[in-house]
């Protein structure tokens, strides 16, 4: 009677082991997936001990003013901030001459984008712009889905002194998402086409540039409100 047993219990061990393994496998393909987050220490050699309010980057008391409309996770605009807007963070805004202000405005018909939420709840801290920075350095691990809120708290963490839970915080709450919806409404209100745009404000008036324009182009305008 003991021998029939034997069998039994080991069949009965063998399919515990089998359902096991299946609910690992499981597991193992829904697992959160992993983020490499890269671009820190040149986001900061960037945009570090420049001065920092909300959505501003340079200080306030600049002659110059330039809106930059753009749409963080649209990967051209992305590009866009780092070949043009990036240097003239160099060139115009660290030495004081011009301060930039970042307006959230995305291209793809919606009034907010779930980075633009979260990089103005960076912007409470007064570190918008290195979130934008390390963000546009890292769309290529953005999941096939879409921006997660995992994705978006890999970039803060990676953020150069952002207070992740303070961060977290704010990213609950409506101020972040209200100032998000307006630098869309604003690009709406100008009527801003479907690209990055600038406005250049000086002592001498504003020019609108459209369609991603140059760093020739704002330079001119630069120039020409001056």
């Amino acid at each position: 009677m003991q021998s029939r047993w034997i069998p039994l219990t080991i069949l009965t061990v063998a399919g515990i082991g089998l359902l096991a393994a299946l609910v690992s496998l499981s597991v193992g393909e829904h697992r959160e997936e992993k983020f490499t987050i890269s671009g820190s220490g040149e986001v900061q050699e960037l945009v570090g001990g420049i001065p920092q309010l909300g959505d501003r980057l340079g200080s306030d008391d600049a002659p110059i003013t330039i809106d930059v409309f753009n749409d963080i996770q649209c990967t051209r605009c992305a590009d866009y901030q780092r070949e043009v807007i990036d240097p003239l963070i160099n060139d115009y805004v660290r030495p004081g001459d011009a301060q930039m202000i970042f307006r959230h405005y995305p291209l793809g018909g919606k009034p907010v984008t779930l980075g633009g939420v979260a990089a103005e709840a960076a912007g409470q801290q007064d570190r918008q712009w290195q979130f934008i920075e390390v963000f546009i350095r890292n769309l290529d691990q953005v999941p096939s889905e879409g921006v997660t809120q995992e994705f978006l708290n890999e970039i803060a963490s990676a953020t150069p002194k952002l207070e992740v839970t303070d961060w977290e915080q704010a990213m609950q709450g409506d101020e972040a998402e209200q100032a998000a919806t307006a630098g869309n409404d604003l690009g709406t209100k100008l009527k801003i086409t479907a690209n990055p745009a600038v406005v250049v404000t000086g002592a001498n008036g504003s020019e609108e540039l459209d369609d991603a324009p140059g760093i020739d182009d704002i330079e001119a305008a630069i120039d020409s409100v001056s």
